[in-house]
């Protein structure tokens, strides 16, 4: 007995929406430990949020016709800002605290944080077409997997940071940099 379609593509862009969400959920959980007030919270909710949005766009008008290789492209390099943000966060750990940091949470480091999670869509969009999978509909999903996750991610860092004061940025930034090796090996793979 076959599935009814509109089943099947429910299936499709809730599958889609969890594994463009999962990165934006990692990355959250690294940049939460920093105990973010809640404005910078909803920052990062909507810079996610936007950016998974408007790189699915773009990769959906760029089509499948290159898709291919320009998907794999912008997937690693997605991974090379994951794995950058990472190294900032460590390397910032060490500095004294009157020194400049790296701010995950406004201006560039919102803008490469929030890269560095989207370039996955960008390659995502590009096969949308080739999937039959609507663009509406990817969009709402995204939009709304993307904000909770962001959230979720954000919560349970702070209460890392909170119990591990000591070294959570160092340990965000070590995690980071873990699933940035993992999410290479996975495409590799």
């Amino acid at each position: 007995m076959a599935l009814p379609p509109n089943l099947v593509l429910m299936a499709k862009v809730l599958g889609i929406a969890l594994a463009v969400g999962l990165d934006v959920l990692a990355v959250s959980v690294g940049v939460g430990v920093m105990q973010l007030p809640l404005k910078a919270r909803l920052r990062l909710g909507i810079a996610f949020a936007v950016s998974e949005i408007a790189m699915q766009v773009v990769g959906y008008e760029l089509g499948a016709g290159a898709g291919r290789l320009f998907g794999e492209v912008a997937t690693y390099a997605g991974l090379a800002l994951l794995a950058a943000i990472g190294l900032l966060m460590i390397r910032n750990s060490f500095r004294h605290p009157s020194e400049e940091t790296f701010d995950p949470t406004r201006g560039a480091g919102l803008i490469i944080t929030s890269l560095s999670i989207s370039l996955d869509s960008l390659g995502v969009g590009i096969v949308l077409p080739t999937v039959a999978i609507p663009l509406i509909p990817i969009l709402i999903t995204v939009s709304i997997t993307t904000t909770i996750f962001t959230f979720i991610g954000l919560a349970f860092g702070a209460r890392l940071g909170e119990r591990y004061e000591h070294g959570a940025e160092r340990a965000a930034g070590a995690m980071l940099l873990a699933l940035a090796a993992l999410f290479a090996i996975e495409q590799m793979l």
